[in-house]
């Protein structure tokens, strides 16, 4: 369940993570891209490294 003030879907999350993890763009870029802050993209981008899709 997303949060209702949640920013991105949980499928608006895994495609900004493909693209700082899969496509190579830098955090700031994807963040500035989905509107969310540069810290936040990194998190969602360093869990998909470690989880994958999970």
């Amino acid at each position: 369940m997303v949060h209702r003030n949640a920013p991105l879907t949980e499928t608006g999350r895994l495609r900004l993570a493909r693209c700082v993890v899969e496509d190579g763009w830098p955090v700031r870029r994807a963040a500035e891209r989905f509107q969310v802050s540069h810290t936040t993209a990194a998190r969602w981008a360093t869990r998909y490294r470690q989880l994958g899709i999970a």
